[in-house]
């Protein structure tokens, strides 16, 4: 299944909107305004909540938990040191790989080399939009979550140089 997660450009916390092949919408994706920590909140179309995260304060690489709607830990997805952008997650206790591709605008996630969603940026579009194909139903929702961290962290990085 595909779907296509496109930035809101005007705002003054992080938003995102999660359409599906067909361009129906089936996420909101919203950060909070001044968070230290980048809390952000995956929500169905009814504002229904699915999924929250925040990032680790004090660590030498970016770091974010994923909690759902009972505020039990389901993720964790952490960027590893390396020259290339590396990402790894952990997903209800399974190691999976993040592997990212030309200065972020592809990466994959990986269980051992078998790809579960592929992620590609779009390089000329008004704010960030990705499209991103999952291929099985289990975990879309941290998944399509897992994109907006990535994003997250990447523009992180950008505001520190």
């Amino acid at each position: 299944m595909r779907f296509y997660i496109k930035q809101k450009v005007f705002t003054l916390k992080d938003k995102f909107n999660v359409f599906d092949e067909t361009q129906n919408q089936k996420y909101q994706v919203k950060g909070k305004f001044l968070s230290i920590t980048n809390k952000l909140e995956l929500l169905d179309m009814e504002g229904k909540l699915l999924l929250r995260s925040n990032r680790k304060v004090f660590t030498f690489m970016p770091k974010y938990y994923i909690y759902d709607s009972q505020n039990q830990l389901v993720a964790e997805i952490k960027k590893v040191f390396s020259i290339l952008p590396k990402y790894k997650l952990t997903v209800l206790g399974k190691e999976l790989k993040v592997d990212g591709k030309f200065f972020a605008h592809n990466f994959f996630i990986l269980d051992n080399s078998q790809t579960l969603a592929s992620i590609s940026k779009r390089v000329i579009s008004w704010g960030d939009t990705y499209e991103i194909d999952i291929l099985s139903e289990e975990n879309k929702e941290i998944f399509l979550f897992v994109v907006i961290i990535i994003d997250q962290t990447i523009h992180e990085k950008k505001r520190r140089y």
